[in-house]
């Protein structure tokens, strides 16, 4: 009888073990897995960037109009 026969069948019981093409596609698999999860994080990273800008682009604006507004205030009540 074969000697290393329990080793072979304990190796070959394994699919990883027994077919290098099998492991390679497991890990493409979890690397396809992770850039979603990341290519995912990127877009709602960027649509909070977005609304930040709506955001600033209004405070400025609502800025701009305090200002206009405060020097016609300060305007008419100089009597010097």
């Amino acid at each position: 009888m074969y000697t290393g026969l329990p080793e072979l069948l304990a190796k070959w019981q394994n699919p990883r073990e027994a077919d290098p093409m099998t492991r390679v596609q497991e890990e493409v698999e979890e690397t396809k897995i992770v850039m979603h999860n990341t290519i995912q994080s990127v877009l709602e990273r960027g649509e909070k960037l977005d609304d930040l800008v709506k955001k600033s682009e209004n405070l400025s604006d609502q800025s701009k109009l305090f200002y206009t507004q405060a020097r016609k205030m300060n305007k008419c009540c100089n009597y010097y």
